[in-house]
């Protein structure tokens, strides 16, 4: 009778216990990767394991009995597909961490130029005239630059050296030079000027070399053993189209004070046209968005010395990629302080527009329909970033996450550890209590005036006014001394 019963028992246990084995493995790995990822308190993480654990007991109890088995097997069947597709989701939520917080080396791109209908087509065309390179700007590396393409096509250039870039730049127009050396990231600069429209269409490269560059800020910053009480992040967004490892102007330049114990956060964005001035420069004024030319540490540097502070991280953004985050989630709703239109975009009316990815980035950029200038740009920039944090709140980001993982990790670059970024998502679990943002723009007076990065040509700025500073000073002073109410 016992060897029948035992028969009778294998006959749906070796379907019964492999489906129970799968909820264990599946537990098994979901928790291997919350806790690689450190974001739940190890309270919450003990309690979890323990419920696991007690529903494993349950439903292996509950293979005695044929009907229980039964029941035992649909249910840790559905408990595994959960806990394997809430690991899917883990997984993918570690895999973006490490990518954003693996920052790499920022590269300086260096080429050579010659007019778009240039018979010239390779490096080997132009040995037989000269290049013009300028001696006043980013001259040691252009030459360096210069003789490692030489070397790398075994030819021999000679060069006609200027101190003036327009000069440099007219005689290339006017046919008297027929080709020059110059950093990348100086060409959408010199485009944007009256009269230099050109070099955004009519040159073209036929050599370029790209170098890494070392940075202070690229360093891996120290991780705290507890989450600091305040700290100070620099957002800085990329010029449009730069990849995220490229020396590019900064567009955005926002400082985020942040005090984990009252749970504030303050913004302050500074005009991309402050006129200030940095190592660099030598004493020299300069827009702050040319800071991002020289590295995201010169764009530190230049905030650190107008505010007086000290900034612990950075998270560097590139717009473009918002693109596809704000696609992803099915579009976002901001809010229009006026009634204007991009070309060849979209209008927006005064109040809530509903935008896709495109809408949202020409909305962040436009500057020139408001009276306002950078200022407002400066507002819509801010309120693209919080449509963004609030559609992420909702459902719409289960929805699509996997997309919206891959947006995020292609976007942004920061030099926030991954462990403590662990440590503030604990923090936010153990308290909910709501954050409390407020922002600030800094002003100033437009004028016109010389800078570094473009010697010789007078251009648009803007002069800081100190009023205006002394109070972000003192509002930054503030956020971080204030203390838990």
């Amino acid at each position: 009778m016992l060897k029948v019963k035992n028969t009778k028992k294998r006959k749906y246990s070796w379907i019964t216990i492999p489906i129970l084995v799968f909820y264990i493995l599946c537990a098994g790995a979901a928790n291997m990767t919350l806790w690689k990822l450190n974001i739940l308190p190890s309270t919450y993480f003990g309690i979890l394991a323990g419920v696991e654990i007690a529903i494993g007991v349950i439903l292996g109890v509950m293979q005695i009995k044929k009907i229980t088995a039964v029941l035992a097997s649909v249910l840790s069947f559905m408990l595994g597909a959960g806990l394997l597709a809430g690991n899917l989701y883990l997984t993918q939520t570690e895999k973006m961490l490490s990518r954003v917080t693996n920052t790499k080396a920022e590269e300086s791109t260096v080429s050579i130029y010659v007019l778009k209908d240039s018979p010239a087509q390779s490096l080997a065309d132009v040995k037989d005239f000269k290049v013009g390179i300028l001696t006043n700007l980013d001259y040691e590396h252009t030459k360096t630059s210069l003789k490692n393409m030489e070397e790398e096509a075994k030819v021999t250039l000679g060069t006609a050296e200027y101190n003036n870039m327009f000069t440099m730049l007219q005689e290339l127009s006017e046919g008297k030079l027929r080709s020059i050396i110059l950093n990348d990231a100086y060409v959408p600069v010199i485009g944007e000027l009256e009269g230099y429209t050109w070099m955004s269409s009519e040159i073209r490269k036929v050599e370029t070399i790209t170098t890494t560059v070392e940075s202070t800020a690229q360093a891996e910053a120290e991780i705290p053993e507890n989450i600091p009480d305040s700290f100070i992040l620099y957002i800085s967004g990329i010029d449009t189209y730069g990849g995220l490892s490229a020396r590019s102007r900064s567009d955005v330049n926002i400082l985020a004070v942040v005090n984990t114990k009252s749970r504030d956060i303050f913004l302050l964005s500074t005009p991309r046209d402050y006129y200030v001035d940095f190592s660099v420069t030598g004493g020299q004024k300069d827009k702050l968005t040319h800071a991002g030319i020289y590295g995201i540490d010169t764009s530190m540097e230049a905030l650190e010395k107008l505010y007086d502070i000290q900034i612990d991280y950075y998270l560097r953004m590139n717009f473009t990629g918002f693109i596809d985050i704000i696609d992803a989630l099915g579009g976002i709703d901001v809010y229009s302080d006026y009634d204007f239109s991009v070309e060849n975009v979209r209008s927006y009316a005064k109040g809530m527009n509903h935008v896709n990815g495109l809408e949202a980035l020409a909305f962040a950029r436009e500057r020139y329909s408001f009276q306002e200038g950078d200022y407002q740009r400066a507002k819509n920039q801010m309120e693209v970033i919080r449509a963004v944090i609030q559609k992420c709140a909702s459902s719409a980001l289960l929805s699509n996450y996997t997309s919206i993982m891959e947006g995020i990790a292609g976007s942004f670059e920061t030099s926030v550890p991954k462990e403590q970024i662990g440590e503030l998502v604990q923090m936010q679990i153990q308290n909910t209590t709501a954050w409390n943002i407020t922002s600030y723009t800094v002003s100033g007076t437009g004028m016109t005036g010389y800078t570094y990065s473009l010697p010789g040509q007078a251009v648009y700025v803007v002069e800081p006014s100190l009023d205006s500073v002394a109070e972000a000073k003192q509002k930054i002073q503030e956020i971080q001394e204030k203390t838990d109410e």
